[in-house]
């Protein structure tokens, strides 16, 4: 059992630090690093957290699926793919023992992480324009709630014939919803390695109160000019990331325990998946 985990365990910590590597050396001096390395450090937690329930799992002894697979994944990540080595190496977890859940949960946290760091940039990127509309039209329709005359069209917020601001990807509530599903998967699965049908509910108002948060920046950033530098160059962008990020935290950790400590039967008989 033990080589079986080292085995694994070496196997999605290799493809991850090729991932991780090939991510950060590909920046550049336009990239926000600030930003970036925030999003690291959770993604690195995400990591740790996939890793460390590996190791509270009993997936048996090393089986010839588990040896083509790792083999399949080194083989990816070598030939310049570990993205797609990483995501066919969490879904090996989820599928090689049924009954075991820790490693499971594994399988699923490494998942988000990938779907964090590379499968929700792709899609957005494909449907980036439509979504940014949608962020423009809700703070658009706050702000003209707030400055007189204030309107907006596509991308771009109108407040005052000097103040017009263009919501662009970076700004996105896109990447707050994926971060913010990041957390919720990883705490429920630290916290329980299972499902139950109710965390549907606590993810979906974990990403809506990170809707809110961004767009309540946005919302500062069209005001005026001296509220643009504060929340959108200066130190209010840094408050908003921390305060955001503690919330989402808080939100899930908090309602987990709660939930499951008033209602221990519920865990003990409500169907998991």
């Amino acid at each position: 059992m033990r080589t079986t985990k080292f085995i694994l365990a070496t196997t999605i910590l290799a493809a991850f630090a090729v991932f991780f590597f090939h991510t950060f050396s590909t920046l550049d001096e336009r990239v926000d690093l600030g930003g970036r390395a925030a999003l690291g450090a959770f993604e690195f937690l995400g990591v740790a957290a996939s890793l460390y329930l590996l190791s509270k799992g009993h997936p048996g002894s090393v089986s010839l699926t588990d040896l083509f697979g790792c083999a399949l994944a080194v083989l990816v990540t070598c030939v310049g793919f570990p993205g797609i080595s990483i995501t066919l190496f969490a879904l090996h977890l989820l599928v090689r023992n049924g009954d075991d859940l820790s490693t499971k949960a594994a399988g699923i946290v490494a998942g988000a992480v990938m779907v964090q760091m590379h499968w929700a940039p792709l899609v957005f990127s494909k449907i980036a324009f439509f979504l940014l509309q949608i962020d423009a039209g809700v703070v658009g329709w706050l702000v003209s709630h707030l400055v007189p005359g204030a309107s907006w069209s596509g991308t771009v917020v109108h407040s005052s014939s000097e103040h017009n601001v263009e919501i662009t990807s970076a700004c996105a509530s896109f990447h707050n919803l994926s971060l913010a599903s990041l957390c919720w998967v990883t705490l429920t699965m630290l916290h329980r390695p299972y499902w139950l049908k109710s965390d549907l509910y606590l993810g979906l108002t974990a990403m809506l109160v990170q809707f809110a948060f961004n767009v309540s920046r946005l919302v500062f950033v069209c005001l005026s000019p001296s509220m643009y530098d504060f929340w959108h160059e200066g130190f209010g962008k840094h408050i908003f990331s921390a305060v955001a990020t503690a919330c989402a935290i808080i939100l899930v950790q908090i309602s987990l325990v709660r939930r499951d400590g008033s209602s221990p039967e519920e865990c003990q008989h409500s169907s998991s998946y």
